[in-house]
């Protein structure tokens, strides 16, 4: 995760459920499964259904976080929002680390398993805070296995006159969240060549993959979802991100 264009850091935090320190890798051929669950909000669910003339809204992290796998696992991702659950009201509007680390303690319901690997999303309301205070263009922020998108942020990107780019800002900042959590940029992952965003964490050096710590902030989020409507591109990770994922798992 990384705020907009005033030049936040990156927050995404690793742990073992990526690649490893400690625990099986989740690109190991033992780990056939890779779950994710989704909760929510009241009244902030993601957004759901079909695209106009694109196909369902949720084509692009099932078909983003596959290719992340090269296709070897069995990858539930759920689509509709009766798959997913909804946890009621959350009061607070400044959300932290421990508050995520709690909403995840108190309600997810899947874990991982000696063959699966699951990971944790919940929509909430409100911002992103830490010490040094709120951050109003964090879309989305990846603890380890445990996820948090903010909704508000994401409905601040809302373009009348085009409004499916609002539901490819929020799965684009999902792939992005996911992909810190498998491993990506650098952040459990090794590279295969160097293309790591040194002064922006866990991001890759180009513009143009998903991976770029710009496009996990509001206004840029916007421009990069608009380019890939226009373009038509399906895969968003760039030709380094793909080498070094490749890498662990024998590539396609």
């Amino acid at each position: 995760m990384a705020a907009g264009s005033g030049g936040d850091d990156d927050h995404a935090l690793p742990d073992a459920a990526g690649s490893g320190s400690g625990a099986v890798s989740v690109f190991d051929p033992s780990i056939k499964n890779v779950v994710v669950e989704i909760d929510y909000e009241t009244g902030k669910e993601p957004y759901t259904g079909p695209i106009i003339g694109f196909g369902d809204t949720f084509d692009p992290t099932q078909a983003n976080i596959d290719r992340l796998f090269a296709g070897k696992k069995t990858l539930t991702i759920p689509r509709t929002l009766a798959a997913m659950q909804d946890v009621g009201t959350i009061a607070d509007e400044e959300i932290t680390v421990a508050d995520i680390l709690a909403l995840a303690a108190q309600h997810r319901n899947v874990h991982t398993t000696e063959t699966s690997r699951s990971y944790y999303v919940i929509f909430v309301s409100g911002y992103f805070a830490d010490d040094s205070g709120v951050h109003g263009g964090v879309l989305g922020l990846s603890i380890g296995d445990q996820i948090a998108m903010f909704k508000d942020v994401v409905n601040s990107t809302n373009i009348v006159l085009a409004p499916n780019v609002v539901r490819y800002v929020e799965q684009s900042t999902l792939i992005h969240e996911l992909a810190h959590s498998v491993g990506l940029t650098d952040n459990g992952v090794p590279m295969v060549t160097p293309h790591k965003d040194a002064a922006h964490g866990a991001h890759c050096d180009n513009k143009d993959c998903v991976m770029f710590w710009q496009n996990d902030g509001s206004s840029d989020a916007a421009q990069f979802a608009q380019q890939q409507l226009l373009t038509g591109s399906s895969i968003l990770f760039d030709a380094h991100c793909l080498a070094d994922v490749d890498a662990k798992s024998g590539g396609l």
